[in-house]
């Protein structure tokens, strides 16, 4: 009985099937497969419109990334440029308006014991009074835009048939239009910041002269010593070490000296306030893995300060904007900057280390010289010199320091000119910003490149 069932079911499955039954798995298995290649095809389609749009994107911010970086190259030329008259109205002499007076009066020239005024200069800061930045640029040059800011379309030559590049081929595509600029027409925006560097103090002063050294290390100590910053010395740093004012300084003055030995400070000498020890200055330095050495020897850059014994990111943070290592080893702290730290640091450098106020501790008293300090330079036509920042200091009643006063024009510890600045340009375009930071030191051009950094 089983062997007859199974007999009759071969037979039956070796029966050949109709033609509709054939006809209906054909279309089933064509269905599978249209299912199949239509999923297979919108796999590849999705992926190459999503490789297509990212390579878009790409390509659009590397063209934004270009066009930001020459927004920022040309703040930094524009800026080189200002710097350029700023050197020429510092050269412009005052007219001295008393001796013209007493020669239209018949006065004469002087005679016997009368002495001429050293002749005296502009110091009007046009890098302050003048923002540098695209719209800046942009009404230096013709501009050939419509009132709705789009550009105007150049009017057609005379000659029609003459062509600029000729046996070029024209646009691809029949209507395409060529792009048409105007001079300085450009996308994207920049944006610079001028400081002067000689408004700060210059470290390198430390390994210079004792006239050099000790007013330097004198206005550092003043300003480490500030009591708002006393958080930064009464804690221990990443490496468990704990620094006083005393010990930065000190480490600063090893770091670019020319000896091997850690030097002793002593602000009442005038002539040596810096002595030779007896212990090794890379004794700070020998706790480091790999151990490193004081470089003796010029900062590159003020990021190098970050190598120095004692200094911290919160000691940058304090006091970055106040130190500076670009300017020459003679350059003088201009007192015509716009940092009260500064400008108390200023009157300080003026006042009589012999005779010392102890008004000069009064935080009241600080403030009401500084706005007065404030108050004369607005209203000072030519810009204040030296000898109007020690009259309003003196007139303070502040004792003033006598070689300032002989000779405020050649003195050692503070000027009223600077010639190194940086220029930090931010160029724009799309998403995509650039940062480029330049220190120059004017010269007869624009200005000597010392330093230059891309971010």
């Amino acid at each position: 009985m089983r062997k007859f069932f199974s007999q009759t079911a071969r037979r039956r499955s070796a029966r050949p099937l109709s033609t509709a039954q054939r006809d209906r798995r054909a279309r089933g298995v064509a269905l599978i497969i249209a299912v199949v290649s239509i999923t297979l095809l919108t796999v590849v389609a999705t992926e190459f419109a999503y490789n297509t749009r990212v390579d878009l994107q790409l390509a659009a911010n590397q063209r934004d990334e270009v066009r930001a970086y020459y927004m920022a190259r040309s703040g930094v030329a524009l800026g080189r440029l200002l710097m350029r008259f700023q050197k020429q109205v510092d050269s412009t002499p005052i007219p001295n308006l008393s001796g013209l007076l007493q020669q239209f009066m018949g006065g004469g020239a002087t005679q016997g014991g009368q002495q001429q005024q050293a002749a005296q200069s502009l110091n009007i800061q046009l890098w302050k009074l003048a923002r540098v930045d695209c719209y800046m640029l942009k009404g230096l040059v013709k501009s050939d835009t419509g009132a709705n800011g789009s550009e105007k379309e150049a009017p057609p030559a005379q000659d029609e048939k003459f062509q600029m590049n000729d046996g070029e081929e024209g646009p691809s595509e029949v209507g395409e239009q060529p792009l048409k600029r105007s001079f300085g027409g450009f996308e994207g925006c920049f944006l610079s910041t001028i400081t002067d560097e000689e408004e700060k103090l210059n470290i390198h002063r430390l390994s210079s002269l004792a006239t050099d050294a000790l007013p330097t290390a004198s206005r550092l100590m003043d300003m480490f010593g500030d009591k708002r910053f006393e958080f930064i010395f009464n804690r221990d740093d990443a490496n468990r070490v704990r620094v006083t004012p005393q010990d930065v300084v000190i480490a600063l003055k090893d770091w670019v000296d020319e000896d091997e030995v850690q030097s002793a400070i002593n602000l009442k000498d005038p002539v040596n306030p810096f002595v030779g020890g007896f212990a090794s200055e890379n004794s700070n330095y020998d706790r480091f893995d790999p151990r490193y050495q004081a470089k003796n020897a010029r900062f590159d850059s003020l990021d190098e300060l970050y190598r120095v014994h004692g200094v911290t990111d919160m000691f940058m943070a304090a006091f970055r904007d106040r130190l500076t290592v670009y300017p020459d080893v003679n350059s003088r702290p201009n007192v015509n900057t716009d940092d009260p730290m500064m400008m108390y640091m200023a009157i300080l450098s003026v006042a009589d280390p012999a005779h010392p106020d102890p008004r000069l501790q009064d935080l009241v008293f600080i403030n009401e010289l500084i706005t007065r300090i404030r108050s004369a330079r607005m209203f000072s036509f030519f810009g204040m010199s030296v000898q109007d920042f020690v009259s309003v200091v003196e007139a303070a009643g502040i004792a003033v320091n006598p070689s300032i006063k002989a000779n405020a024009a050649s003195n050692r510890l503070v000027g009223d000119k600077s010639q190194t600045f940086t220029i930090k340009a931010v160029g724009e375009a799309g998403s995509v910003q650039k940062t480029l930071t330049a220190v120059i030191k004017l010269d007869d051009s624009l200005g000597r490149i010392l330093y230059w950094r891309e971010e």
